[in-house]
């Protein structure tokens, strides 16, 4: 047997660490004929602490086998005193080396080796005793460690009394961990991780997307030793005192004056170590990077965000000026005391069947949301995992020493409830304009629903973002189903007969909805496939209840296309085919071709073809996004709120043709009209040009909110925690706001410009529609007969025209 002995010398660390190691010990030697080697006391020696730091064992150990097989070597470090194992691995004898790590409770005392192999087997054993205390140089720290199946890593930071009164109320630390597995099988592709610098960043890199070739590490924080101790025997131990996440490129823990353990005065420990839930075996490289950021104020950044809400403020009465720009006279004959009336009345006059409902709806979700989402908040502050909620931690802005929750990803939801409440007054004087000219057919239940369902939808994503997650989304998502379906109501609404609208029947040919068929059809079985759709992505049902539900689910979707066929007059049209529509025979249209355009004389005579082919597309992206679902390759919330937006979008534009006609009739001539009278046929064109770029902006505004929403989106709660922080994305705007928060800023006016849209498509008041049209058809009358005589044919009708 040969034992050596050599030490390298005090080592200085660069960097941010403010202390020494010890020497590292190299032992070196052959087990006896029973393959046990137990080194005496005069080889023991101590693991010395340093004040406020702590230290650990680094044992690197490596073997060979005799009998050139298969074979293994056990290395127990253990207390001299008490007997205690600290550290224990297994050595494969193939010639290479293996790591392990600890974290003593216990300094100042002696300890030794125990090796137990085969018989006569050569063993080398490196000791290492590493200072884990970091001193943080304003307020960043940083350092690349390694771990395996064998190892794990643990260091530590020291904040005085001092450092913690100087941080403040409104401040945090975040610890990260960050990694550069790239998943590439071309290794020769991977990043060096010597060769990176302090600005290096973790990056998952192509095939990222195959969650099974991550190496998962666990990630913990904590003041309890014990903790730590529990988190490293089992990683997914409860760990009341500490918080813990998963990782795979990156991770990240707040901890704040509202997290538990909450950001006070003493020695906090980190600990890295493979997830062997996961049985990874292949060695991780990990960059641990500490900041603590002090006195951060909210306060004004919430302040903008609500400033800018306000902006919304101007879309409605826009709406007013460019789709009614012939009867502006919203506030002709209302005053304060009109307005008052009907604020008072507001629940005993008028039709407010839709509006009940939402609110009733809002009630029961938001209570019951509210108790599903603080249980789950609060079994993870109490567990201490940190996987059970989806936050984006890059920009995870804590809520001071109140709530540990990203107040930026509530604050974002204030435009949603703003813009609601801007909806609700908007109408409000609208309904006093009816009720002061004393009109007797409107209603306005559909337009303050939008307004309530706005409201609502704020305080479900609210809700939703005290821990996001999938199974939790369902209450996100709930009120924008409710205002997509909302919407498409409101266009059918428009070529509806209400009960007693007598004087509407000629420009409209089917009954109105009734309420509770819209809850009890469309929101009811919504909400009900949303949340079995979501829970088996989340727990995975059992394919005897899935296959019933699923065909369910499609049988469904085949009486909601057949409904939308029947409301769009194509069933009765494809089963008779000789009644196929002419321009003199729809009803509530005048022959008249001059008074039209050729592109809206054509649209009127094809419509049947046109929706048929409109039904057709739609079907088709039913039936391939259903497709998709099936086989969960989309998320079914993403699905079901997908085709009602599509749905949304196809039928403003299919019924904008007779919104946009009112002020097309006006042109006859259009050469002679900009000759004779440029200034008011350039109105007219203003007007027109206002009305589609209004449809257009509401398009693209939610189009631009959805890439921000899909694309650049900051969580996947569809996959396990670790691979959805690889979409973590630091803040944005002003540093507090991601891409998400933009997605509720942009979604809130996008979807506030389709509902004033939308609301004009769906006529509340029928009154008002008639007297513009009355007006408008004298003006038209005297268009005609006034250039009339400047065209080449012959003079123009000047019969009446209504709209479609």
């Amino acid at each position: 047997m040969c034992l050596s002995f050599s030490f390298w010398g005090t080592l200085l660390l660069t960097g941010f660490v403010a202390a020494e190691d010890q020497s590292p010990l190299k032992l070196s030697g052959k087990t006896s004929a029973n393959g046990i080697y137990i080194f005496g006391e005069d080889d023991a020696f101590s693991l010395n602490s340093y004040g406020e730091s702590t230290s650990t064992f680094s044992l690197k150990s490596s073997c060979k086998d005799n009998n050139l097989g298969d074979s293994y070597m056990n290395v127990v470090l253990y207390n001299i005193q008490t007997s205690e194992s600290i550290l224990s691995h297994n050595v494969k004898c193939d010639g290479g080396s293996f790591s392990a790590y600890s974290n003593p409770d216990v300094y100042n005392e002696k300890y030794n080796i125990r090796v137990i192999g085969q018989s006569e087997q050569e063993f080398d054993v490196e000791v290492y005793s590493e200072l884990t205390g970091l001193e943080l140089k304003d307020g960043v720290w940083e350092m690349f460690v390694a771990v395996n199946e064998d190892s794990h890593v643990v260091k530590s930071i020291y904040l005085s009394e001092e450092q913690i009164e100087a941080i403040g109320t409104w401040s945090y630390m975040q610890v990260s961990a960050e990694s550069n597995d790239t998943f590439l099988e071309d290794e020769s592709k991977n990043v060096d991780l010597n060769s990176l610098d302090s600005s290096w960043t973790h990056g998952c890199g192509p095939g990222g997307s195959d969650t099974s070739a991550r190496n998962v590490g666990k990630l913990i924080v904590t003041q309890n030793k014990e903790d730590l101790n529990s988190f490293f025997e089992n990683p997914n131990a409860i760990v009341a005192e500490s918080v813990r996440l998963s990782f795979s490129c990156f991770g990240m823990i707040t901890i704040s004056n509202a997290s538990s353990p909450t950001l006070k005065s003493g020695l906090w420990l980190i600990g890295v170590t493979l997830d062997s839930s996961q049985n990874q075996t292949k060695p991780k490289d990990v960059k641990i990077r500490v900041t603590i950021d002090r006195d951060y104020q909210y306060s004004e950044r919430i302040l903008i965000l609500l400033g800018v809400s306000f902006i919304g403020l101007i879309i409605p009465f826009l709406a007013r000026v460019i789709f009614d720009a012939g009867n502006m006279d919203i506030f002709k004959k209302v005053e304060f005391k009109t307005w008052r009336k009907v604020v008072r009345d507001w629940f005993w006059r008028g039709n407010k069947g839709m509006t009940y409902l939402v609110a009733l709806l809002a009630a029961l979700l938001v209570v019951s949301a509210f108790q599903v989402v603080h249980a789950r908040h609060d079994e993870m502050m109490k567990s201490g995992d940190r996987d059970l909620c989806y936050y984006n931690e890059k920009c995870y802005r804590p809520y001071g020493d109140y709530y540990d929750v990203s107040v930026n990803g509530i604050a974002s939801n204030l435009p949603f409830m703003v813009q609601g409440v801007l909806l609700i007054l908007y109408f409000s004087f609208a309904e006093s304009y009816c009720r002061a000219n004393d009109h007797k057919h409107y209603d306005y239940s559909l337009p303050y629903s939008f307004g309530f369902a706005f409201i609502c939808e704020g305080f479900g994503s609210l809700i939703y973002h005290i821990c996001p997650s999938q199974i939790i989304f369902q209450f996100d998502t709930l009120f924008m189903f409710v205002i997509s379906l909302l919407m498409i109501t409101a266009i059918f609404e428009g070529i509806s007969i209400r009960d007693h609208d007598v004087k509407y029947s000629r420009i409209a040919d089917q009954k109105t909805f009734r309420p509770s068929k819209i809850f009890a059809f469309f929101v009811g079985p919504v909400y009900f496939f949303n949340f079995i759709g979501n829970l088996n992505a989340t727990s995975g049902l059992p394919t005897a209840f899935m296959v019933p539900f699923y065909v369910l689910f499609g049988l469904w979707w085949v009486g909601i296309l057949c409904w939308l066929a029947y409301k769009n007059s194509l069933l009765s049209k494809c089963c008779n085919p000789k009644d196929m529509p002419h321009l003199d025979h729809v009803d509530g249209v005048d022959v008249d071709s001059a008074s039209r355009s050729k592109i809206v004389e054509w649209a009127i005579k094809h419509k049947t073809v046109i929706k048929a082919v409109a039904m057709l597309i739609y079907s088709v992206i039913v039936v391939v996004g259903f497709v998709f679902a099936l086989l969960q390759k989309v998320a079914f919330s993403m699905f079901i709120l997908g085709v009602l937006i599509i749905a949304l979008v196809m039928l403003a534009v299919l019924n904008f043709a007779p919104v946009a006609n009112v002020v097309l009739r006006h042109f006859h001539n259009l050469h002679i009209q900009l000759t004779k009278d440029c200034c008011n046929v350039s109105k007219h064109l203003l007007v027109l040009f206002g009305m589609v770029a209004y449809l257009l902006i509401g398009c693209v505004v939610v189009v631009m909110a959805l890439v921000f929403f899909m694309v650049y989106s900051t969580t996947d709660k569809s996959f396990d925690p670790w691979v959805s922080r690889e979409s973590n994305n630091p803040c944005i705007m002003d540093n507090f706001y991601d891409s998400h928060d933009l997605w509720h800023l942009g979604a809130s006016f996008g979807l506030m410009i389709l509902a004033m849209v939308v609301t004009t498509i769906s006529k509340p008041c029928r009154e008002c529609y008639l007297v513009y049209l009355a007006n408008d058809k004298k003006k038209v009358a005297k268009e005609k007969e006034k250039f009339s005589r400047g065209s080449s044919g012959p003079p123009a009708s000047s019969q009446a025209v209504t709209d479609m």
